[in-house]
Parts: structure tokens; C-alpha cells; sequence
């Protein structure tokens, strides 16, 4: 969904889009307030979705990273978009398949490492969803994905009428509620070699 259907969607859902079919111009009543409060709500309920049930995944090579020599170890800066790193360990590229590396500790916002890191060697983390404002162009695509778009329309219209009708405030807000509820993750699946488990059968 892009940020201009957005727009429309929740301008549609507190009767504030059309009047006798002819959209509504941003000088009537107080259009150009409920306008210009949609990027801040847009932003809280992205954050609020990326942050508990929705999580976005993220990747970046260490070497790519801003860092630090401190005696015999090396400091990475965490990304500036990292909400929480995977706990599976560093991901590393060796031949043909890749390997977990956990000899290191996250401190103060840094991944601490023994050594510098070589070319390939990764960090997997959970982003934070990228901010929208007043000049984001409606064309521009929504971060996170299309299930989250949905509930994010009921998010934004339940806050725009939340000082000025109760009712809708509170029905909006259980449909949002009841959406991010049926939100689910993607199961990851990290693919290794099988064991053959009958190798030690006797014949």
C-alpha cells in the first residue's frame, strides 16, 4: 500500500474524503489538521507493530560498519535502524554453506569482537520501520508489509477521532486491535545438512 492510499483510507473511514462525491479540499472544516496529523500516527503505529508482533528483519556486514580499535578488540557500531539483534549468533559464509559464529557480546549499542572482522562476516537484526512525514510523496510505498497496512488504516482513523467522538475512537481501535492479533511472523528456516540417522543400524 503506498502512503497516499493510506491517506484515502482512513480519510474514507472518518467521512472526512468526499462530499457528494466531490473530494473534500484541504480548506474545509478541519481537513488540513486530520491531514496533517496522518505521518505522526502513520509512524507510532508502524513502530508500535515492527516493535511487538510484526518484526521487519535486517542484515549488514560488520566491515561495512562504523568501528573502533580498543587494544587487541574491535568495537561495531550497531546499525542505526537496529531495534534488537538476531540472538543466533554472526553469520559467516565459509565454502559452500554458512556458519553461526558466537564469539562475541553486544555492549552499549557495539558488537565487541577479538579480532577485526573479515569480509562476509554478518549481523542479522530486527529493524525499526522507516518514518514517514508531511512531504513523503503518496507514491511512496509503505515500509513493513501489506497485512500490516491494513491494520495501520484502523490505527490512524481511531486516533484522528479520539477527541472528537468516543464511540468511533473505541470501535476503530478494537478492529485494530482485533487485526494485529491475526498478524503472524514468517517461520525462518535455516536449511543444513541431513544426518543419516540409520548409519549405526546393524545388518
Amino acid at each position: 500500500m503506498t502512503y497516499g492510499e493510506l491517506k484515502n483510507r482512513v480519510l474514507e473511514l472518518i467521512f472526512s474524503y468526499s462530499v457528494a462525491g466531490s473530494q473534500i479540499p484541504a480548506t474545509y472544516n478541519n481537513q488540513a489538521d486530520y491531514i496533517a496529523m496522518i505521518p505522526g500516527l502513520v509512524n507510532n503505529g508502524q513502530m508500535d507493530i515492527a516493535t511487538s508482533v510484526k518484526r521487519i528483519p535486517a542484515m549488514a556486514f560488520l566491515s561495512e560498519l562504523e568501528n573502533e580499535q580498543v587494544g587487541e578488540r574491535v568495537l561495531y557500531k550497531l546499525p542505526a535502524d537496529c531495534w534488537l539483534p538476531f540472538t543466533g549468533g554472526l553469520l559467516f559464509p565459509r565454502s559452500r554453506r554458512y556458519e553461526r559464529f558466537f564469539g562475541y557480546r553486544v555492549i552499549a549499542g557495539k558488537i565487541e569482537l577479538p579480532f577485526r572482522a573479515p569480509e562476509g562476516l554478518a549481523l542479522e537484526y530486527w529493524r525499526y520501520p522507516e518514518r514517514v512525514s508531511a512531504q513523503t510523496a503518496d507514491s511512496v510505498e509503505l515500509d513493513n508489509t501489506p497485512d500490516v497496512h491494513e491494520c495501520l488504516v484502523f490505527y490512524v482513523a481511531a486516533y484522528l477521532l479520539a477527541y472528537d467522538d468516543a464511540y468511533r475512537y473505541t470501535t476503530f481501535l478494537n478492529m485494530y486491535e482485533e487485526r494485529i492479533s491475526r498478524l503472524r511472523e514468517p517461520v525462518w528456516i535455516e536449511p543444513g545438512p541431513i544426518v543419516d540417522v540409520y548409519r549405526f543400524r546393524k545388518k
